[in-house]
């Protein structure tokens, strides 16, 4: 047989010894894994908005989306739990035109004694602004507004009014600011803290022109801090396009959804927006009426998912704890149900009211006819589904690279780099039954996949190879039914 040799000429005739070096028999298929999170930007921040930017660090995130930003809260908040995905951020500016989410308070005092104001915001405790006695309401507000703004991580800033008034506002304008809950309380004799109007944010960001930027670098995960319908369709319309054939850089995206759970026929409920979405690449986060941010459990969520996902599509999410997360109201079995047929992912709580993950369902739950469909019923569906389109193409392209079509299946010697139908068949089942059954887990029934396959070449052409095949995806151990009938 002829040697495929590339580098040593036919027509060689200075004697020696010569050996090619090749790779492309040598190593694994594998891919980088990144998650994109797509939040706001402060002015302070340095980075553009709308260029993707690696977050190395809390403090490097802090220096390019601003301190106190959405985009540099959740980068920081990625990092802490997730320290294996590449983190990137697309930065977005708030609109011109918006205003922020604001809250007033008064101080009114009647011989303070020393003491200190209780702060929290977004239900988590900052150290309290200490009370000197005898100050005056001036003085207090003061201390509460520099204590604020002491802070570099809070989504809010505050500055001082007339006398013991002081306001406490959104870092970036926008109704993504509205989610913010403030409250100050004084611990100290003779000084009362008065809640006064708050006033909700304005305005929007239109992510869909954004998407442009992002080319087509693979993010396979990402954490959207907007939960409007608009921005919603925007980012299931990119997300399809990605996991379509033309591109194949099929990601899942994290988005939090707020309010009570209502019903689809009460705008605004959790169940409504969830109607709208109906999309396998999105999954749907049960902020409810928590304190903690809507782009917190987003990010919590994700961080903690796409760790065990990155390694294993196929993997079981069930019992992940989610760090940082608590609450102290239960979720009965009965409206999980509700909540998981409505395509909306469930969690639960340990003893401690810790969230621990119960079930990542996507959002999508109808065909184009209006028909309940559960073939992207759990994230690891369309999670194994790509990574067996990757794991399959990539693996094509490093061993078949150069090599020729034929259309027949007749013997070109030993070491011709010719492709056939039958060889490809051959190396579908290969890959089928050693990677995807035995390594990897993903897939099952290898005697049904073998009797799936369809591999020919196009009629009237000498360049295309096409293939139908049947993988049966590895499911998920969630439930047990048994029936005991004592005696």
């Amino acid at each position: 047989m002829a040697i495929p040799f590339t580098q040593i000429p036919d027509a060689l005739l200075v004697p020696g010894q010569y050996q090619e070096v090749d790779n492309s028999l040598a190593g694994s298929v594998s891919e980088i894994k990144k998650t994109l999170i797509v939040a706001y930007k402060s002015a302070a921040g340095t980075a553009p908005a709308g260029t993707p930017a690696r977050a190395l660090s809390d403090l490097k995130a802090a220096a390019l989306f601003g301190p106190g930003s959405p985009a540099a809260i959740l980068a920081k908040i990625f990092l802490a739990l997730n320290k294996v995905e590449e983190c990137w951020v697309l930065p977005v500016d708030a609109p011109g035109a918006a205003t922020p989410w604001q809250k007033t308070f008064t101080v009114a005092v009647a011989s303070a004694q020393q003491g200190a104001a209780a702060i929290t915001v977004n239900g988590e405790k900052i150290d309290s602004a200490a009370i000197a006695t005898g100050a005056n309401a001036a003085a207090v507000a003061a201390a509460i507004v520099a204590r604020i703004n002491s802070e570099m991580w809070l989504p809010v800033e505050a500055e001082t009014g007339e006398g013991g008034a002081f306001v406490i506002k959104s870092v970036v304008a926008g109704a993504g600011g509205n989610a913010n809950t403030v409250t100050v309380v004084s611990e100290a004799a003779g000084v009362t803290i008065t809640e006064g109007a708050v006033t909700a944010g304005a305005q929007t960001a239109n992510i869909k022109p954004l998407f442009a930027n992002l080319g087509n670098v693979r993010y396979h995960y990402f954490v959207y801090d907007f939960s409007d319908a608009a921005n919603i369709a925007a980012l299931g319309e990119e997300l399809v396009s990605r996991f379509g054939a033309m591109r194949q850089i099929g990601g899942r995206a994290f988005v939090a959804l707020s309010g009570a759970l209502g019903s689809v026929s009460e705008p605004g409920t959790i169940l409504a927006q969830a109607a709208a979405v109906n999309n396998p690449h999105i999954v749907l986060v049960p902020r409810m009426e928590n304190p903690r941010l809507p782009g917190e459990w987003a990010a919590r969520w994700c961080a903690i998912a796409c760790r065990i996902l990155a390694d294993d599509p196929a993997a079981n999410t069930y019992d992940l704890t989610v760090s940082g997360l608590a609450s102290d109201k239960e979720i009965d079995a009965d409206t999980r149900q509700i909540m998981l047929m409505a395509g909306i992912a469930t969690y639960r709580l340990d003893a401690t009211g810790t969230v621990l993950i119960e079930r990542l369902v996507t959002s999508y739950t109808e065909n184009t006819d209006g028909g309940r469909d559960t073939s992207y019923l759990d994230i690891q569906v369309p999670e194994t589904v790509d990574a067996v389109r990757t794991y399959i193409n990539a693996e094509a392209k490093k061993r078949y690279k150069t090599w020729k079509l034929a259309g027949t299946e007749e013997n070109f010697g030993s070491g011709a780099k010719v492709m056939t139908a039958g060889i490809f068949r051959s190396f579908l089942c290969e890959l089928y039954q050693a990677i995807f059954i035995k390594e990897k887990r993903w897939c099952q029934d290898f005697d049904g996949y073998k009797n799936s396959l369809i591999v020919e070449i196009k009629s009237g052409s000498k360049t295309w190879l096409e293939y139908s095949h049947q993988p049966n995806l590895i499911g998920q151990f969630y439930i047990g039914a048994g029936l005991l009938q004592f005696k």
